[in-house]
């Protein structure tokens, strides 16, 4: 259950703010399988997602928001080894590494990626990902859909409620991965 929230998680940083907020407010009620709140949740998702890919249907740039915390997730589940960790529990640390990456690159504020990680960390997610080394990490990432021509892209929050896709410097990788991995 924990890992379906991580998709609904990510719709508030990347398309609605206010949506993450009602999240927020009411995560209680979704962990307690409130019927009300589950089916709020769950037809938000399904808006949010609809208006992305139907503005982006060949996937040229938008859609590729959908995978917020996804390079870093996918990195976790190949490199434990699939089915170790569920996909949504992967995603869900890999939208707190992602996030970081966000403050690193001076596109948001570091109480947003703060309160984001302690979101997720409430509703049951990981937080801190596996200590897989980062040069591990950086060789699973390059086989990401995002990557192109060897660089690495990541989705990342450009503004609360914002997301966008762009190269990050390995620098700053390394460093959300030192941080962020245990």
């Amino acid at each position: 259950f924990a890992a379906g929230l991580a998709e609904v998680i990510k719709y508030g940083p990347i398309a609605d703010e206010d949506f993450l907020g009602w999240i927020e407010a009411h995560l209680h009620a979704l962990i307690a399988r409130d019927e009300a709140a589950l089916t709020h949740a769950v037809r938000r998702s399904c808006e949010i997602k609809a208006r992305i890919v139907g503005q982006d249907e060949r996937e040229t740039g938008l859609r590729a928001t959908l995978n917020f915390g996804h390079t870093f997730g996918h990195a976790i589940e190949t490199g434990l080894g699939y089915g170790q960790w569920l996909h949504g529990e992967a995603v869900g640390c890999g939208m707190v590494m992602a996030a970081d990456l966000s403050v690193r690159l001076g596109l948001i504020d570091p109480g947003y990626a703060q309160r984001l990680t302690r979101l997720i960390g409430a509703a049951g997610l990981p937080v801190t990902g596996p200590k897989l080394g980062n040069e591990r990490y950086l060789q699973l990432m390059q086989h990401d859909k995002k990557s192109e021509g060897g660089e690495l892209r990541f989705v990342v929050i450009e503004a609360p409620g914002r997301a966008t896709l762009r190269g990050a410097p390995d620098a700053l990788v390394h460093q959300v991965l030192t941080a962020h991995t245990a």
